[in-house]
């Protein structure tokens, strides 16, 4: 009785979803949304970091490949590295991942700690220490803020990066999944913006979650309406 009262329901569903596309003269698209109200839609990322129902050690490591001493840049590694972590989250709790990110103090002391022990110190070397499954390395080429001929007078954010991941597999193992030449301009498509009318760490903290968010992409499935990066 109870299996013919759940299809009974199936039925009318797909009854209501027809009326309502036949009323409304909606497109086969917007009818398979009533008919599949909880087909997933999400769109895949580049690599997905998530493959079966586990939960994931992550450390990310965030540094300038070379000492950049201009005031756009002092800080912003270690800034973006918080903002990753934080959009990370968020996409998992979206698609309900377990996910444990290592604390950031925590990497960049364990990093100074190999660096005085061996005068350097890679990321996954950094991330086997800390018991890390994954560790996301994030080295920034270049950082800026502003146009570079406007003299500081116009906004147009700039971020090089180099992306990769390494997946550790025991003591020694280790294995580059994914990697990524990464730029990042904003604005994008149109001129860049006069710096008059807005701080400049407002600006740098929003342009670093812009460059957070295309990151987390990269590794976990989000929204179809997020498809095309905005400005």
């Amino acid at each position: 009785m109870l299996k013919k009262s759940k299809y009974t329901w199936r039925w009318v569903l797909v009854l209501i979803g027809g009326m309502a596309w036949v009323s409304l003269g909606c497109s086969p698209q917007t009818l398979s949304m009533f008919l599949m109200p909880f087909a997933d839609t999400s769109i895949d990322p580049e690599y997905k970091l998530f493959k079966a129902d586990k939960e994931i050690n992550l450390a990310i490591v965030s540094r300038f490949v070379r000492l950049d001493t201009h005031p756009d840049a002092l800080g912003a590694d270690v800034e973006l590295a918080e903002h990753v972590a934080e959009k990370l989250r968020e996409r998992c709790k979206e698609n309900k991942h377990r996910l444990k990110i290592i604390p950031a103090a925590q990497v960049r002391s364990q990093e100074a700690k190999l660096r005085q022990l061996t005068g350097d110190a890679s990321a996954a070397e950094i991330g086997r220490s800390l018991k890390a499954d994954f560790v996301l390395d994030l080295s920034v080429r270049s950082f800026s803020l502003y146009e570079d001929i406007s003299n500081w007078k116009m906004f147009r954010g700039r971020a090089n990066l180099a992306i990769n991941l390494h997946k550790l597999d025991g003591k020694d193992g280790e294995q580059n999944v994914f990697n990524k030449a990464f730029l990042r301009v904003h604005p994008r498509d149109s001129g860049p913006f006069d710096a008059g009318n807005l701080n400049p760490l407002t600006y740098r903290t929003e342009f670093l979650k812009i460059v957070a968010n295309d990151i987390s992409k990269m590794l976990i499935a989000y929204p179809p309406n997020e498809k095309r990066t905005l400005e």
